[in-house]
């Protein structure tokens, strides 16, 4: 029998003041801080290799305003409604994932990344006698 063993929301995030659009360096108090970021799962089907991972980020712009938030991930399919998404994936990973957190008055953005690791290990009974 082959048991799943969650590894934890082993997860690298960082956020990098990041351009405008047109190439001119956003100020302090307009790019987004991302605070936090939380991974954890949400259910997992031993059976079919599934498993849905809920994705939380916790970001602010120091300016004032409500942040924008766009996720993306290579594996998998990924739906956000504002800073929480929903993923799932198929497999043993390890997967990755990313937000982008923007500014609505400017382009300004910062950007989290998000690697999520599952490990299969296989255990066994042993003969009673």
């Amino acid at each position: 029998m082959k048991k799943l063993l969650l590894l934890g929301p082993m997860l690298a995030w960082g956020a990098a003041a990041a351009a405008q659009e047109n190439g001119d360096q956003c100020q302090a108090s307009a790019v987004p801080v991302v605070a936090e970021t939380n991974v954890s799962t949400v259910s997992r089907d031993a059976d079919t290799g599934n498993v849905v991972i809920q994705l939380d980020v916790d970001a602010s712009i120091p300016n004032g305003g409500s942040p924008s938030y766009a996720f993306t991930a290579d594996q998998g399919t990924i739906t956000s409604e504002g800073a929480r998404a929903t993923w799932t994936v198929s497999g043993t990973g390890p997967f990755s994932a990313n937000v982008a957190v923007s500014s609505p008055d400017t382009s300004c953005r910062a950007y989290a990344h998000f690697t999520y690791h599952m490990e299969q290990t296989a255990t066994g009974s042993q003969p009673s006698g």
